[in-house]
């Protein structure tokens, strides 16, 4: 029995101190491998730690650099509006050295009619608003720098614990924009001066050439001789070529001073441009030039526009189209561009066989006193208002104006401007 015993409890003892063994070992284990990984943590941590400071480090280090560098002021305010922070660009900006400035408030920098305004701006930043506005600083000496500032709210934590300002000095702008500005007045002054000048004078003048017309064609109407007659007849022509000069030059002073207006009535649009074809006819035969009108057969009988500014700039072209074609023809073309419910657009085109005008030239032809060649004045007479004038009437009327040419190959002046559709009067009552 006892031998038994002895050996149950060697059989017993020997695999429960083993496990008593194992179970003390794997203690110890598990404390190192628990160790270890604190220890492993805390150097990551630490290795984290290290490289977040090395990152705030080098982006302190960025933002230094950008603030000393800039060329524009860069400067913090703190919330009672003291300098904290100023870069190199503000001490030149301001005339203050930056030592001078920190603690200093800002409002001692500006000028009294400017310090409620950028005030109301620093409370507004305060409220987390950026703000842009421009204002002006006193330096020590008493000169003057004109600024287009830039203020944004400081935010730390969440809370507005100052003020960060760039400031760009426009001083020179200003001036070169206030320069500008006189500049452009005084060009509108003498502007108007000069198309109030061309208009007193070309009223001055066509009164005695009113009456010059009249007693001329009087004197034709009084039985002279041949002689005496083709005589009177070079009177009236140049009378009323002198005539039409001057209301070219009162049409292109009251468009300059936007006095010009056009009307909208009833217009018989094919008796207008018949009207300005046979005004030039005289002068297309003299010179042997075939002269023909053709109309669309689509063009609506009723229209609204101007007929008299209608009319003027097909006047105009006409003139020009005779005046440079030596020889060939001249015609003029009337078509429908576009119908709308309440419109046509009117498309006129006069075409010629004359002299041509290169593409360089056809840049200049429709502004004032130019025309495309300074020979062609020389030699075909002008003052080159007509085509500017052509122009501004078509723009009045909502319509455009252009050109196709080639030197030696002759052009066609084209324009095309929308002409209001008539209502049709109702028919009369029958009487009851």
């Amino acid at each position: 029995m006892g031998g038994v015993r002895r050996s149950w409890r060697s059989g017993v003892g020997g695999p429960t101190a083993a496990l008593l063994a194992g179970t003390s070992l794997g203690g110890h284990a598990l404390a190192a491998y628990l160790w270890w990984r604190w220890r492993g943590a805390q150097h990551e941590l630490s290795s984290a730690g290290a490289a977040n400071r090395r990152a705030a480090a080098e982006a302190n280090e960025r933002y230094r650099s950008l603030f000393d560098y800039h060329p524009n002021a860069v400067f913090s305010l703190d919330l009672e509006g003291r300098f904290v922070e100023a870069n190199p660009a503000a001490e030149r900006l301001s005339g203050y050295a930056a030592d001078q400035l920190i603690g200093m408030e800002f409002a001692r920098l500006l000028r009294e009619e400017d310090l409620g305004r950028v005030l109301e701006a620093f409370r507004r930043i305060l409220e987390r608003q950026a703000q842009q506005l421009e204002t002006s600083v006193i330096r020590p000496d008493g000169t003057l720098a004109e600024l287009r500032v830039t203020g944004l709210p400081i935010v730390l934590d969440d809370e507005v614990v100052g003020v960060y300002g760039l400031a760009e000095d426009v001083t020179a702008r200003n001036r070169m924009q206030r320069e500008l500005d006189r500049t452009r007045r005084s060009a509108e002054q003498a502007s108007e001066a000069k198309s109030m000048f061309l208009a007193n004078v070309s009223h001055e003048i066509r009164t005695p050439l009113t009456a010059v017309m009249a007693t001329t064609e009087l004197l034709v109407d009084s039985g002279l001789d041949p002689e005496q007659e083709q005589f009177a007849e070079a009177v009236q022509r140049s009378s009323r070529r002198l005539l039409r000069l001057v209301d070219d030059i009162l049409d292109f002073s009251s468009i300059e001073a936007g006095r010009a207006s056009v009307h909208d009535v009833d217009i018989d649009l094919r008796a207008v441009v018949d009207d300005a074809v046979s005004l030039v006819r005289p002068i297309a035969e003299e010179r042997g030039l075939e002269l023909s009108l053709t109309v669309d057969s689509d063009l609506p009988r009723r229209l609204t526009g101007d007929p008299e500014r209608f009319g003027q700039v097909v006047g105009n072209l006409l003139d020009n189209a005779v005046k440079f074609t030596p020889e060939g023809a001249v015609r003029v073309r009337v078509e429908v561009a576009e119908t709308r419910s309440a419109s046509t657009k009117v498309l006129v085109r006069v075409e010629d066989t004359g002299i041509g005008i290169t593409e360089e030239q056809q840049g200049k032809l429709f502004q004032s006193f130019s025309q495309g060649d300074s020979s062609i004045t020389r030699r075909y007479g002008g003052t080159g208002l007509g085509l500017a004038i052509c122009k501004q009437l078509v723009t009045l009327m909502g319509g455009s104006i252009w050109v196709s040419s080639a030197p030696g190959r002759g052009s066609t002046f084209a324009f095309a401007v929308p002409l209001g559709r008539a209502v049709a009067s109702p028919p009369a009552p029958s009487a009851g």
